[in-house]
């Protein structure tokens, strides 16, 4: 197979050693017996790496391939979290990275003034090949977790920022698993000063908003996407960033039209993310289920998500056996009223503004 799923299990060892955590390698819940899930019991973490290509999704009655029953990712990951256990999954493709390696842009941003006074911005990209941007995005998690976290600020020592969909998506495509996205709001937090290894008016933090694909009108503006600069805790900065929107910004522009940012809905990557914070932020549970997947081509190894435009080409590469399907552990939903926030504000005496 293309993975190479032992030196896979051996880069995780050495991150965790070089992290200084205690941890056990078992096979608990595992369908083979393999060697593979590392539990980490002092920081109540547990990851478990996948061999994507043993784990596929079955689809033994429709296309004959035998493979792992809906819901087993979910149903460990949940039953982990009432025994309060996080659980990250790793899955091959997102460790190794090799046939998936991610492009990303680092990115100069200079300012000048003309004679008028006007101040005008030059954004410089420079693309960087084969950055393993999964990968780097799970240790950066996997740190947070074990409280070992290279760099921390609080932030009061960041201000906040708009910033369009270009001067974001370098960071976005560095910093956030699954990249950029465009939005129609991003809400960032600078440093104000130079702090430690970080310069003022560096970008560390971003939250973005926009329109709401899930729920068929169950909701108005969705958090499509949030990030940290790798390997960095912004204290309180999801906080500072959440309140700023919801107080300043009663409605928002998508597609023309003014849309009441009322019910805002945040949708938790469940393989990867642990949503417990959502809940001190204001937001309320809504639901945990329908476990999505990834399709992977059995050739390269390369994944890919929905392609309805060539769903009936896909149909048939799955019954050719040159795609395989692997299911994740569901989407966690979240919703907070603009109009609860607001009073739960007034009520404990908080400014009404950002």
């Amino acid at each position: 197979m293309f993975y190479n799923h032992e030196k896979n299990i051996e880069e995780i060892k050495k991150f965790l050693n070089e992290l200084k955590v205690d941890y056990q390698i078992t096979n608990n819940g595992t369908v083979y017996d393999e060697l593979s899930v590392f539990d980490i019991p002092a920081f109540n973490l547990q990851l478990r790496y996948v061999d994507s290509y043993k784990y596929k999704k079955d689809y033994s009655t429709r296309f004959g391939i035998v493979g792992i029953k809906s819901g087993y990712f979910i149903n460990i990951s949940k039953r982990n979290a009432e025994n309060g256990i996080r659980t990250i999954w790793l899955k091959d493709w997102e460790v190794e990275g090799t046939f998936n390696a991610e492009l990303h842009s680092t990115q100069t941003i200079t300012e000048s003034v003309n004679t008028k006074g006007v101040v005008k911005r030059k954004i410089e990209n420079t693309t960087t090949e084969n950055y393993p941007r999964k990968w780097e995005v799970l240790k950066s998690y996997i740190r947070t977790a074990c409280g070992n976290i290279q760099t921390r600020v609080y932030a009061r020592d960041t201000e906040i920022v708009i910033l369009p969909n270009n001067e974001v998506r370098a960071f976005l495509n560095e910093n956030c698993f699954y990249g950029h996205r465009n939005s129609n709001l991003n809400v960032c937090l600078v440093m104000k000063k130079d702090k430690g290894e970080l310069k003022k008016g560096q970008l560390v933090f971003v939250y973005t908003f926009g329109f709401p694909y899930f729920g068929s009108g169950k909701y108005d503006i969705e958090v499509i996407r949030v990030a940290s600069r790798l390997n960095t805790q912004i204290l309180g900065g999801a906080s500072k960033c959440l309140k700023h929107f919801i107080v300043n910004h009663p409605t928002l522009n998508i597609s023309g039209k003014e849309v009441d940012c009322e019910r805002i809905v945040f949708l938790v990557d469940s393989d990867h993310n642990d949503s417990r914070s959502l809940v001190t932020l204001g937001f309320e549970f809504v639901s945990w289920e329908g476990a999505g997947f990834m399709n992977m081509y059995t050739d390269t190894g390369e994944v890919f998500m929905r392609k309805p435009q060539i769903h009936k080409q896909i149909m048939a590469d799955m019954a050719a056996g040159k795609i395989i399907s692997v299911e994740n552990a569901g989407t966690a939903v979240y919703m907070i009223k603009r109009s609860e926030y607001i009073k739960s504000l007034k009520n404990i005496g908080a400014p009404a503004e950002s």
